[in-house]
């Protein structure tokens, strides 16, 4: 039998709270999503002004993350020639290759995911980290 540790739904809104809060500093309406360790999601939130088009990818995103188990933009290699061009392709297109998109690591286990829409890539990935940052935080206490 395994066992394994996944997020909350509480930890999930502290999470977003923190994304979300970092989005705001930024001025970018984004889309928020967090996933629990397979990638399906816990909490989805959806700023004023945040793109409908947004809201799959941010899923799409976390989904990726946790349960590929590395970042989005870690698929480098996804372009045409390389080795997993194509990949995109898989889960029935929720497979995703854009930056904003972290799985969230708890003692070497993956708990989750987070993903991040509607900003360029530096605003998705610092918004992404404001999260998993505040996260970190509570579990040092």
């Amino acid at each position: 039998m395994l066992s394994f540790k996944t997020l909350s739904l509480a930890e999930a809104h502290l999470i977003l709270d923190a994304a979300q809060k970092k989005a705001e500093e930024i001025g970018v309406p984004e889309v928020l999503c967090v996933a629990d360790n397979s990638g399906y999601p816990i909490a989805l939130r959806r700023l004023d002004g945040g793109k409908v088009t947004s809201v799959q990818i941010a899923m799409n995103k976390a989904f990726t993350a946790a349960g590929h188990r590395k970042r989005t933009d870690n698929y480098k290699n996804s372009l045409p020639g390389e080795e997993a061009f194509g990949i995109w392709t898989q889960h029935g297109g929720r497979f995703t290759v854009f930056v904003g998109g972290f799985p969230i690591v708890v003692d070497g286990q993956v708990v989750g995911g987070i993903g991040a829409s509607g900003g360029n890539g530096e605003q998705d990935i610092a918004c992404c980290e404001a999260g998993i940052a505040a996260f970190m935080a509570t579990l040092k206490k």
